[in-house]
């Protein structure tokens, strides 16, 4: 058994720029997500995944507590992804919910998920959250595991029988 190669990621803030690219894979991913766990239908699913993000992002990267990074090999500066965390507070306590983690096509299997999300823990800790929640779809297991395997643990079950 071969292991992959510890990865070193930076998260550089997204740019206006780069935005219009992310939220046009984000969303894409969003709506094909929401339609496979039978939340929405295909017709209306993109553009009900677009009225969803652009609630949650009304000024895009400049949205209040929201960060957007783009994801690069530290070492090769290469882009490899995006990660969205949005800042809440939870009672006196501060938690940072991922809305988006993507590995490019190109960069997945490389090991550059996990190192995605550790160095989004990372920057959840310096921007003062005591917690890092997220939500998973049950058909991905891939991620399920991978968080699973990063410490996450399941605080919420959704579960549906088809008739």
């Amino acid at each position: 058994m071969t292991t992959k190669p510890t990865r070193n990621v930076r998260l550089d803030p997204m740019t206006a720029d780069e935005y219009p690219a992310w939220e046009a894979v984000m969303v894409s991913g969003f709506a094909a997500a929401q339609v496979r766990e039978g939340h929405w239908a295909a017709a209306t699913a993109r553009q009900q995944a677009l009225d969803v993000t652009r609630g949650l992002l009304p000024a895009g990267v400049e949205s209040h507590a929201n960060h957007l990074w783009t994801a690069r090999d530290a070492q090769t500066e290469r882009e490899i992804g995006a990660l969205w965390i949005a800042m809440r507070e939870l009672g006196p306590a501060l938690e940072a919910f991922i809305y988006d983690i993507h590995v490019s096509p190109d960069a997945q299997g490389e090991g550059y998920g996990r190192a995605i999300m550790q160095a989004g823990a990372a920057a959840a800790r310096a921007l003062g959250a005591e917690t890092v929640a997220l939500n998973v779809h049950g058909a991905n297991d891939r991620a399920y595991q991978l968080y699973k395997s990063l410490g996450y643990t399941v605080t919420n079950r959704h579960m549906r029988l088809g008739l």
